[in-house]
């Protein structure tokens, strides 16, 4: 959806409201989409989408307006899929790795849908694990695995952040090849002061990209965020303990607790945002001394109070911040 902020009106530019996978190659609003997670613009306006259950990104063009697939592809058939779910299955897996519980199990199923729009449905074992391809070849020929955030830089390379592959990977602007930058592929902590491909992520869940080249990632089930040095390739922590708590404000950010942080933006000072999801707050990351305060959100069980002071706001589970 786009609203205009001056005449408060509101317009879809992609998707038909119905979830599934169609449309590359015509207009973006007759196109559907499988919960979209992110968006990002390229400095010539083009739209970048994380078709998150799709396990691609998908492309808008700002002059036609049309729509099509840049990285990832939607995966052949699985061997055991059924036009019918199984009749032992007892409920549908949720991927959602936002969802307090993730129910993956051999009596759980997935739906995939192929490129003619046919679904088919399969038992949970290593499907969604095996959904990682592609390093070194065109983007839109890998595959990805529940992608859940873009960010666009200066010279048109697109960053995602493959969350369930356990990595963020990088789509070069003039050869379309895709890239790691960072992430083993293994659910982790380790790598800190090291090369970023050999560090370890937990479900990566945002994105934020400085002007200075430093890209922020919110490693989610690490309760951490990290930040890489594109052009040294270094990666370290520069928010959170790896503790799902909250410990309090104004000390050192690698001091504080976060919990699940999945939303991040940078102003073009430096300073840095995370929406610390679980904790219910907006936390903001001053550049110059490294200390932590909350601008937004109590913390309490969520109530709608209205207009409000930032700080008193009740927040519930905030993933996205611009």
């Amino acid at each position: 959806m786009k609203a205009n902020l001056q005449t408060g009106l509101i317009h879809t530019v992609a998707g038909t409201g119905e979830a599934g996978w169609s449309g590359d190659g015509a207009a973006a609003c007759a196109a559907r989409l499988n919960e979209p997670k992110s968006l990002a613009l390229d400095a010539e306006g083009n739209l970048f989408i994380a078709d998150s259950e799709n396990h691609v990104v998908r492309k808008i063009d700002r002059k036609t307006r049309c729509i099509r697939t840049v990285a990832g592809r939607i995966p052949a058939f699985e061997a055991g899929a059924t036009p019918i779910p199984p009749a032992s299955t007892a409920e549908e897996v949720d991927h959602d790795p936002l969802a307090e519980t993730s129910r993956v199990n051999m009596h759980a199923v997935t739906q995939q849908t192929d490129l003619s729009g046919t679904v088919r449905y399969i038992a949970i074992g290593t499907a969604l694990a095996a959904r990682f391809s592609g390093d070194g070849g065109p983007a839109d020929q890998a595959l990805l695995n529940f992608p859940t955030a873009v960010v666009v830089d200066r010279a048109g390379h697109l960053y995602i952040a493959d969350t369930l592959n356990h990595r963020v990977r990088r789509v070069d602007a003039a050869t379309g090849v895709m890239t790691t930058v960072a992430g083993l592929g293994k659910p982790r902590y380790v790598g800190d002061g090291g090369l970023a491909v050999e560090a370890g992520l937990n479900e990566p869940a945002a994105l934020a990209l400085s002007e200075e080249g430093i890209l922020y990632i919110a490693d989610q089930s690490n309760n951490r965020v990290r930040a890489v040095n594109l052009a040294t390739g270094m990666i370290c922590t520069v928010a959170g303990t790896g503790t799902a708590a909250y410990n309090g404000e104004g000390r050192a950010a690698t001091e504080i607790d976060l919990a699940g942080p999945s939303g991040l933006a940078v102003a073009s000072d430096g300073t840095l945002f995370i929406a610390d999801s679980f904790n219910g707050r907006i936390r903001v990351v001053d550049p110059v001394t490294g200390l932590i305060r909350t601008v937004a959100g109590d913390g309490g069980e969520y109530r709608y109070q209205g207009l409000d002071e930032p700080p008193s706001a009740s927040l519930s589970r905030p993933s996205g911040i611009a």
